[in-house]
């Protein structure tokens, strides 16, 4: 360049060489700003490339666990849909699972029972009489409580060396299975080393626990779950095998550390992929992951080694310089300087037309959009906030967000405001209040914008009504319920209700009845006074139905001019039939349809829990089948049939 520059002034005339070296010094400007844009490019897409790999990476680990978790529950239900669950049993359902080709990482699927210290010399017989004589309880020494692996399969030579480990023996463990127990739900262990390790290929490694809890029993508080502890599903799993199929083709390139909890010191290291890698890496990054009760910190380096420019940086730079010279050589200074213009004319239209359509696009948008400053104040409302709120648009400036949340809401803003603070985005279903005292239901996403410092100093708001979405959703979920005609329960609904009421008896040991009504001659009126007269019978005779019962009882239109009653807590038989007596007689009143007097009269079947049936089907069946017998002996309409209990 100054070659050229020496040249132009040596032989050029002063009126184009002063022209000209403004274009130089213009080009020269011009190829370092290119040169840098695109080094800061290749560096972009290199730090894009980075994030989406580390969110890849963490995506599959997260749906690995997942996926384990469910292999855990198909376990966990075996034991649910079996009474017991053998060893064969046991070692077949894991075969199927396949878990070498299917699910890599994990080591197993096993089971540890549960064991009170006073069945523990029991439990090690009955292990010894399966054809395990050897067999014991380790390590040894006297506790409160045992558990001990009994299954765990595949049965290999490493899984072996599991077999009748107490894991309540060992405080990482135990909180792990503790928390599971209390809560309910599967629960990751600590840093732990397996019991299967050995010295070879030695991995730090994790376990998740699934409490199993005896079938039927009541797990309403911690001490019933205490209670009804069978024992522990489990999974262990050796940290390498579990997460390098995870790093596919990545690995490499990525340096991949995953520590127990936030606290990243060696002691916590459960995973690094590059143990060797000493390098200070040109890109990192920090993610959390939470599963199953526990925190995992991964940290990302990019383990390229950072040395020579690439081939294409060299071509690019030569190809800008290159370029530099031909507009210098080429390029008159007034050209130049018009070009400049008309460049810089073009980009203030640009910006001028973009202004132009996002100001359309938020004052015609069909959702609310407004700003917040940093103490969650409005600072901008469009036009359709305005409306759906009831305010006029000026009135809302300065006013507080939290000013729209119903009564008891407002200790929300602060954990708001921390969220944002933080920087982080979300979307939540938010009631809100308009102008007139109504409450308007919408889903708020919330954008939080930080200074170059971290510190917040606005927000955007998109806030989209679904009250009418949410009054429609109930209204499909009254009618999946509801009979349309009379109110009551369909009996989809009472069926399931019923089923409730069962489980209930079968614990509290109490008695219900079951009633199944049919009018009687229902038909005849459709047929003589219309179908319009049938439908007023029908709300009539539910309207009497519901007088008759308590309103504890199960009312529930089964179809036609059939219903199904439930009544719980009955003494016995007398007592349902005397309820049974009051039904028929208040049906049996006249009823005024179509300006005619008319009497209608019904049939019952009662069966009585538990002495005619333990389940829903023989209770629906028998007291079905007690309804048509009352209605084969001459019905109620005439007075000569009598209500009779199942089975009579």
């Amino acid at each position: 360049m100054q070659f050229v520059a020496k040249l132009l002034t040596q032989t050029l005339t002063p009126a184009i060489a002063t022209p000209t070296l403004i274009a130089l010094v213009f080009a020269s400007v011009l190829g370092v700003m290119v040169v840098d844009r695109l080094e800061q490019a290749r560096g972009q897409s290199i730090r894009s490339a980075f994030a989406q790999d580390t969110g890849e990476i963490t995506l599959r680990i997260e749906e690995r666990l997942r996926t384990y978790r469910q292999v855990l529950k198909g376990a966990h239900a075996l034991f649910q849909a079996s009474e017991t669950v053998s060893r064969d049993e046991w070692r077949r359902y894991v075969t199927a699972l396949n878990l070498p080709a299917e699910y890599p990482g994990i080591q197993g699927v096993g089971f540890a029972t549960h064991i009170p210290a006073d069945q523990l010399a029991r439990h090690e017989r009955a292990i010894r009489a399966e054809g395990f004589p050897d067999y014991r309880v380790s390590p040894p020494g006297p506790r409160s409580e045992y558990s001990a692996i009994i299954f765990l399969e595949p049965f290999d030579w490493r899984n072996q060396r599991a077999f009748g480990y107490d894991m309540l023996s060992e405080p990482v463990r135990r909180q792990a299975m503790t928390q599971a127990l209390h809560s309910g739900l599967p629960a990751m262990s600590g840093k732990v080393r397996l019991v299967q390790e050995t010295a070879t290929d030695t991995q730090a490694g994790v376990l998740l626990y699934m409490p199993l809890f005896r079938r039927g029993a009541d797990l309403g508080s911690p001490a019933r779950r205490e209670h009804a502890l069978l024992g522990w599903v489990y999974g262990p799993f050796r940290m390498n095998d579990l997460v390098a199929g995870a790093l596919a083709e990545s690995g490499p390139r990525i340096r991949l550390r995953i520590h127990d909890g936030h606290d990243t010191t060696p002691g916590t290291l459960l995973f690094d992929s590059h143990p060797d890698g000493d390098n200070i890496p040109d890109l990192s990054d920090r993610k959390l992951l939470e599963l199953d009760g526990r925190v995992w910190t991964l940290l990302f380096d990019d383990a390229r080694r950072s040395g020579a420019r690439p081939t294409a940086h060299w071509l690019e730079t030569g190809a800008v310089v290159l370029i530099c010279g031909l507009l210098v050589l080429l390029t008159a200074a007034a050209a130049a300087a018009r070009s400049r213009a008309h460049a810089l004319d073009r980009i203030s239209s640009s910006l001028r037309s973009s202004e132009a359509r996002y100001s359309t696009l938020v004052n015609l948008s069909r959702d609310g959009i407004a700003a917040l400053d940093a103490t969650l104040n409005f600072s901008f409302v469009n036009p359709r906030l305005a409306r759906l709120l009831g305010y006029p648009e000026d009135s809302l400036i300065g006013t507080p967000f939290s000013k729209l949340w119903p009564p008891g809401e407002p200790a929300v803003r602060n954990r708001l405001l921390t969220r944002l603070q933080r920087g982080e985005p979300s979307s939540y279903e938010q009631n809100l209040l308009t102008a007139d005292g109504r409450t308007l239901t919408a889903i708020v996403s919330d954008a939080p914008q930080l200074d170059k410092d971290g510190r917040l100093h606005g927000v955007i708001l998109s806030v989209t009504d679904i009250s009418e979405r949410k009054a429609s959703e109930e209204r499909i979920r009254y009618l999946a319920t509801h009979d349309s005609l009379t109110g009551l329960s369909n009996r989809a609904s009472f069926l399931e209700q019923m089923n409730a009421s069962l489980l209930m008896a079968r614990r509290q040991r109490s008695r219900f009845a079951l009633f199944y009504l049919d009018l009687d001659h229902f038909k005849e009126i459709n047929d003589n006074l219309g179908h319009a007269a049938g439908d007023a019978l029908l709300i009539e005779t539910a309207r009497r139905l519901r007088h008759c019962l308590r309103a504890s009882d199960l009312l529930a239109r089964q179809g036609g001019d059939e219903f199904m009653a439930l009544l719980h807590d009955m003494a016995g038989m007398n007592e349902a039939l005397a309820v049974a007596e009051k039904i028929r007689r208040v049906v049996g009143a006249p009823v005024l349809l179509e300006g005619r007097e008319a009497l209608v009269s019904v049939s019952i079947g009662v069966a009585l829990y538990p002495e005619h049936g333990t389940d829903l089907d023989s209770l629906t069946r028998r007291a079905d089948a007690a309804m048509y017998r009352n209605k084969s002996s001459g019905r109620n309409g005439d007075g000569s049939a009598t209500t009779r209990p199942a089975g009579q």
